[in-house]
């Protein structure tokens, strides 16, 4: 299933190459902000690793200044871990300014 998302991007990393003993790895995740579900011991946000298809989603958003606003589409497939979403691409919609720092 397709659906599209708006998120906060706060970062991103990924790996394209060969591992020592030989296997190809093509990966990317992107760090999401999100709301922490409020307990007594929680409050606010954090982020949450959100899989990519591959590193040619993140290298489509590698120069673009961080944190922003993106439109994301997910694909939304069942595994044997349960349901699983990955990111099949990343359009950035808007910059979010830095915070003053209050020191």
């Amino acid at each position: 299933m397709l659906v599209k998302a708006e998120a906060t991007v706060r970062g991103a990393k990924m790996f394209k190459g060969q591992m020592d003993d030989g296997k190809q790895i093509d990966s990317g995740k992107l760090f999401v902000e999100v709301v922490l579900k409020e307990s007594d011991n929680a409050f606010g946000m954090c982020t949450e690793p959100m899989k990519c298809k591959d590193s040619s989603v993140i290298e489509s958003i590698k120069h673009t200044p961080f944190p922003f606003i993106a439109e994301l589409d997910i694909d939304m497939v069942s595994g044997s871990k349960g349901m699983e979403q990955v990111v099949l691409a990343v359009r950035p919609m808007q910059a979010i300014k830095a915070a003053a720092s209050k020191a």
